[in-house]
């Protein structure tokens, strides 16, 4: 059985469909969205933005806030590309964690809800416990 791989356009009609309230554009190549979500009811609200355009895997960053505060010690946001764009890493594309046969809606967007939910623990804790790559658990000497 054969997966059928999504189209730039279907990816974003599912988004639109499943988040109403969010913007995005749509060039020849591909679109980005961006949203506002809240990783818990506690939480502050977070804008991400997910960019997806035709042979690359969709990137998603954090644009607000920005910048994003760091855990005491720290020198650079946990598990990113990219720490200064707030780029967040959701999955290693060597690992082929990520297809173009899989919805952007349920996967990316629900990692980048979770790797916002870690990452408020992070801000308190400084132990990263999202998984991953590297080791980011920060020096806490002085701090209680």
């Amino acid at each position: 059985m054969k997966v059928r791989k999504w189209t730039y356009s279907e990816q974003l009609a599912h988004l639109k469909s499943m988040y109403k309230d969010c913007k995005s554009s749509m060039d020849n190549s591909g679109f980005v969205w961006t949203c506002s979500i809240k990783p818990t009811e506690l939480s502050q609200t977070y804008t991400i933005k997910i960019t997806y355009h035709l042979n690359q895997f969709p990137k998603c960053y954090v644009v607000n806030p920005k910048p994003l505060a760091l855990a005491e010690g720290a020198t650079r946001l946990p598990h990113t590309y990219n720490s200064k764009r707030q780029q967040l890493c959701l999955f290693y594309p060597s690992l082929n964690e990520w297809n173009s046969t899989m919805s952007i809606s349920k996967t990316i967007v629900h990692w980048a809800v979770q790797w916002l939910f870690y990452y408020e623990i992070w801000l308190y804790t400084g132990v990263w416990n999202g998984g991953g790559h590297g080791n980011w658990d920060v020096d806490f000497k002085d701090k209680y």
